[in-house]
């Protein structure tokens, strides 16, 4: 089922559920909306847990079940949409939970990315929650790597560790934590499961901002 939620480099990314999980329980309602959702896990996660989810993407066809919702018996519980994250079609103050994973990096500017988290808290039910994971700045290494192996390494524009406080200024509250150093160097998925291993053991004295992985929850 993890592998289903969270897709790829899953020890690392798959941090973000047990993080989250608590803040599930803390919400008067059981309505949420899902942004990025390229194949649908982040919805899957919501609706085991009871949710009905918009489930949206900037490409995604509206009305078709995702395969993976067919697959898990859930699509009962499961609404689709197109979404622009920066222009949400939704009205305020509609949702228990909003949540994402690796999304604003592709809207290439802090403008944008701020745009965006702003449209998220405007339709978050006050006392709602923000939920996201979302990809670091981290390292001089990591950013060169991107640039170097990955086809989106300089379309993307990476949060840095020290932004959060700003970018997140509107929340009532939020609960932030970064992960991960080495297992974003692997090839392959075997490759950042054996790295992961690796990040747990030196997780404690890894500084904050050299971790790739920002996840985050946010009360409106």
């Amino acid at each position: 089922m993890l592998t289903d939620i969270i897709q790829w480099d899953t020890r690392n990314w798959g941090k973000a559920i047990p993080f989250w999980e608590p803040f599930l329980s803390s919400t008067s309602g059981k309505k949420a909306a899902a942004f990025g959702e390229r194949e649908g896990g982040l919805s899957l996660w919501l609706a085991t847990n009871g949710f009905e989810v918009e489930c949206s993407d900037y490409d995604a066809p509206e009305t078709i079940p995702f395969p993976l919702h067919i697959e898990h018996s859930i699509v009962e519980k499961i609404n689709y949409s197109q979404q622009d994250i920066t222009q949400i079609n939704f009205e305020d103050n509609q949702f228990d939970i909003v949540i994402f994973k690796s999304v604003i990096g592709t809207l290439a500017t802090k403008k944008r990315q701020q745009e965006a988290l702003d449209e998220l808290y405007r339709i978050l039910k006050p006392g709602g929650y923000l939920l996201f994971a979302e990809n670091l700045e981290a390292t001089v290494l990591h950013r060169y790597a991107r640039k170097r192996f990955t086809n989106w390494g300089n379309r993307w524009r990476y949060i840095q560790w020290k932004e959060k406080e700003e970018m997140l200024s509107k929340f009532t509250t939020s609960t932030v934590k970064s992960h991960g150093f080495l297992a974003t160097f692997g090839r392959s998925e075997g490759q950042r499961n054996f790295l992961s291993r690796i990040d747990q053991i030196f997780a404690p004295v890894t500084p904050k901002s050299w971790k790739y992985i920002l996840f985050a929850a946010c009360r409106k």
